[in-house]
């Protein structure tokens, strides 16, 4: 009895061995990169045929994405925003995207936001140091259902005090999720 048994178990070993050399030889991982920027070994290769995982590509593009169960289905949305940093310190507002180390002043965030293809719930801004450190400029509530929109958020004090490229960003939060989602950055570089 005790042999059978040890024979069936070889046996069951022998067929989930197989089952798994099997799965393996038919796909193969393979490494994404979006805009020269590694994801890893993210992506599968099936029959010929390339699997990617549509949340990560989206998030790495700067893109909205919307899966619908009941249809089964998944929607990309890219608006289109445009980001301006302007110095409102001392009285005139002019626009940068360069700043020398140690500038400590009042600035403001212009976007033009247009094809908004979902209902958008609220827009954030923040900069992002060059450490990692993210600082939240404002968050916008959004009441209005249109496609294109212009936010101007408050002066806020900014000290760039350190070298390296900082990072502006522009989150958008729709109403059919709680997220926040990245959907622009430009870079302020600090000399």
């Amino acid at each position: 009895m005790k042999g059978k048994k040890i024979m069936l178990f070889i046996c069951v070993i022998m067929v989930w061995g197989s089952t798994i050399v099997f799965a393996n030889a038919s796909s193969q991982k393979i490494k994404v990169l979006v805009n020269d920027v590694s994801l890893g070994e993210v992506g599968a290769l099936i029959d010929n045929s390339t699997y990617l995982p549509l949340r990560r590509i989206g998030e790495s593009l700067n893109a909205i994405i919307e899966w619908n169960a009941s249809s089964k289905t998944a929607m990309i949305y890219s608006p289109n925003v445009h980001m301006f940093v302007y110095n409102s310190s001392g009285g005139s507002e002019t626009t940068f995207g360069e700043v020398s180390k140690g500038f400590n002043g009042k600035i403001k965030v212009f976007a033009q936001v247009d094809d908004v293809q979902f209902k958008l719930n609220a827009v954030r801004f923040t900069i992002v140091d060059p450490s990692g450190k993210e600082t939240q400029i404002q968050r916008i509530p959004v009441d209005k259902n249109r496609d294109n929109y212009w936010f101007v958020t408050d002066e806020t004090s900014y000290r760039f005090s350190s070298s390296g490229k900082y990072t502006l960003r522009c989150y958008m939060q729709t109403e059919f999720s709680e997220d926040w989602v990245v959907t622009s950055e430009k870079i302020i570089t600090s000399t």
